[in-house]
């Protein structure tokens, strides 16, 4: 019942945090003001703040109580992994950069994946928080043998996993690759960050039943806009 209970007042403090109904510098309720709007004990509110602490999403002062430290939204890692078909890994809209063809020998994402020869759709975007800051660089090239109408699609909320599960590809594999590197300073801009400031890369590979490959994909995530963390059942 805990379990239950202490996610439920975890979710209610982050959707206050991300709908900007509390900001950073805020204090947050109490944890007796907690215990009562949720009709629990202490020990639920107590696990709920000790879990947000450690996402970084709130900060607890010693005498001053509890503070929203990040306004930052938190993506389940093992979401990214999968390249999920129901909805997007990472919630929010897209802003789209650019989108071009071109052929897979020319791009090098494609390098080693597709035959040259194959027509390839590079797209571009920023993923947008709440405040339409960027918080994601994403970079995909997609075999346009495979996924015709990629580019005709509404790119600012369509993932590509969700079209291609949409016309008929219904059984995906990714491989993923994850590293820390440096933006180059144009790429990094879109973060609101400088070209110094390490980020997490993760380049994914999404295949179809057959072992095709159907896209690779690079994605860039902002150091402090967004965490990253694995969710697991808890006994």
């Amino acid at each position: 019942m805990n379990q239950a209970r202490h996610a439920e007042i975890r979710e209610w403090i982050e959707n206050e945090i991300h709908s900007g109904r509390l900001s950073i510098g805020d204090r947050l309720p109490t944890e007796r003001e907690l215990m009562e709007r949720f009709d629990v004990s202490r020990n639920p509110v107590q696990t709920a703040m000790t879990k947000l602490v450690e996402t970084g999403l709130i900060h607890r002062r010693r005498g001053s109580g509890t503070v929203v430290a990040s306004t930052g939204l938190r993506s389940n890692l093992l979401r990214l992994l999968q390249a999920s078909t129901d909805k997007p890994e990472v919630e929010g809209l897209h802003r789209v950069i650019s989108t071009k063809v071109l052929g897979a020998k020319s791009h090098p994402l494609s390098t080693g994946l597709f035959d040259p020869n194959t027509p390839v759709a590079e797209l571009t975007r920023v993923k947008l928080d709440g405040n339409d800051e960027g918080i994601a660089f994403e970079r995909c090239v997609v075999d346009l043998l495979q996924a015709p109408d990629i580019l005709n699609q509404d790119l600012t909320t369509i993932t590509t996993a969700m079209h291609y599960f949409s016309v008929g590809i219904e059984t995906l594999y990714a491989s993923t690759v994850i590293s820390a590197v440096h933006m180059p300073e144009s790429e990094a801009a879109f973060l609101g960050i400088d070209s110094t400031t390490p980020v997490i890369r993760q380049q994914r590979t999404i295949h179809n039943s057959n072992g095709v490959p159907i896209e690779r994909a690079e994605f860039f995530f902002h150091p402090s806009k967004i965490t990253l963390e694995v969710s697991q059942l808890e006994h």
